[in-house]
């Protein structure tokens, strides 16, 4: 596009448009790397879904192995594998978003509520567990845990209890919840303590001069200003109801075969499916409903939002 100068010659305007210009080759080149990683591992590997509706033969190959059409899916809930691993990954992400919920907002109101004197101390314990690698709680866990030599199993021997942790599967799920809330809930107190930090002090001062004490301030104030987090963070949690930390549940149970009743999740019937060589079909079709529930999840907890708070998610 051309304006006409004063005295009449043209005048180029040089091109706005985000894909246009010699100029932005340069952030194509940026962008490039990510480019081709998103393609490589998210948009390729779309063509093994189709895994889920075929019997997989290795020498034929994904295009060459015959199609079964819903045979897998049948196999899966008929067999009851499916309903145990979806039993068991609501179970466990609903004792970790609940009691961690809790724990983590309790944290928070200790953190403001005991001001500066003692913020540098609780701000390294509370997310100093945060950065310690699932296997190495894995292993802490097992120091405590393990037969007869573990400090818990010996402290109960001792008392005449005789209790076998790795062989007790009901006990499981409880043992993720209480790791995972170690691990992450001084993180998530932190992003409370935040908000608290920036609620309105003067309401603060009205509630203690009505009289309202420390109780007071934190049920009447505090809680109020966290409402919206709290509830924020719950329904979006909700949307990987299906999804557990393969790592968390891989190394803190050992991989364990006995406790396989409660504590196996679709991420570690896959990763026992792949490594096998056996079950792919199986392994590729529960994780295609994991994703669909997923999605469905997504977009209602996204409708969910944008009524309660007045904007979307996505």
């Amino acid at each position: 596009m051309s304006l006409k100068s004063k005295n009449g010659s043209d005048i180029k305007r040089k091109s706005r448009m985000p894909g246009g210009g010699k100029s932005n080759l340069e952030l194509w080149l940026l962008c490039l790397p990510g480019i081709i990683k998103v393609l490589i591992f998210s948009y390729i590997p779309l063509l093994w879904m189709t895994l889920a509706f075929k019997f997989y033969v290795p020498r034929k190959g994904l295009f060459g192995s015959r199609w079964v059409e819903f045979q897998n899916f049948e196999v899966l809930f008929k067999s009851g594998q499916a309903w145990t691993l979806i039993k068991n990954a609501i179970g466990i992400n609903v004792l970790c978003i609940g009691f961690g919920t809790v724990i983590s907002v309790l944290l928070g109101l200790f953190m403001f509520e005991t001001g500066k004197k003692f913020l540098k101390v609780t701000q390294i314990l509370y997310v100093f567990p945060f950065f310690i690698s699932w296997p190495l709680v894995g292993v802490l866990l097992k120091a405590f845990l393990s037969g007869r030599t573990g400090m818990i199993s010996s402290l109960l021997s001792a008392v005449g209890v005789d209790v076998q942790f790795y062989k007790e599967p009901k006990l499981w799920k409880g043992i993720i919840a209480f790791s995972y809330i170690f691990k992450t809930a001084g993180m998530s107190a932190v992003t409370y303590y935040a908000v608290l930090m920036g609620a309105d002090k003067e309401l603060y001062e009205a509630a203690r001069i009505d009289g309202a004490k420390t109780f007071g301030c934190m049920w009447h104030v505090s809680l109020p200003a966290l409402k919206t987090m709290i509830i924020l963070n719950v329904i979006m949690a909700t949307t990987d109801i299906l999804k557990v930390d393969f790592n968390m549940v891989y190394y803190l149970t050992d991989n364990k075969a006995a406790l396989y009743s409660a504590t196996d999740v679709i991420e570690t019937y896959m990763f026992r499916a792949t490594t096998s060589g056996s079950g792919l079909e199986q392994g590729t079709a529960i994780g295609l409903v994991q994703g669909v529930v997923g999605l469905t999840l997504t977009l209602i907890v996204n409708k969910l939002c944008n009524k309660l708070f007045g904007e979307s998610l996505i």
